[in-house]
């Protein structure tokens, strides 16, 4: 049975966002820990989860959920996910994954923006693109 993506779930995703944003990562985890499973949005829950935990120094706990959000995100975002796992493994003493990690997520700096609900979810490099004539 799928999970039925609620209002309560969406604005508590948008909360843990904006916790990220004023710097408040264990805030992100509350929001995100009460949530539960998410469904369709389970990608984006786990990514942002990731994204507190490793903010917060906990690799192990991020390891986990950015791992979970390269499996079920879709393609180009999940770049944003391996790239997010390089640090972590470094400082897990697991340099062979995070070499891999690194190639996975393309080698780029990204920035990543999430529009909800059922909005477009884009990556975007920080790094300038050069032109071809």
């Amino acid at each position: 049975m799928r999970t039925p993506v609620t209002p309560k779930t969406i604005r508590r995703l948008l909360a843990a966002d904006g916790y990220l944003h004023l710097d408040l990562p264990h805030r992100a985890v509350d929001e995100l820990q009460k949530t539960g499973a998410a469904g369709p949005l389970e990608g984006p829950r786990q990514l942002l989860m990731g994204v507190a935990f490793k903010r917060s120094g906990e690799s192990d706990s991020a390891i986990e959920c950015l791992e979970k959000a390269a499996r079920i995100i879709p393609s180009p975002v999940r770049r944003f996910a391996w790239s997010e796992l390089v640090d972590c493994y470094r400082s897990a003493g697991s340099h062979e994954l995070a070499d891999l990690a690194e190639t996975l997520g393309g080698g780029q700096s990204y920035s990543l923006r999430i529009a909800l609900p059922f909005g477009e979810i884009s990556l975007e490099s920080t790094e300038p693109i050069a032109e071809t004539v």
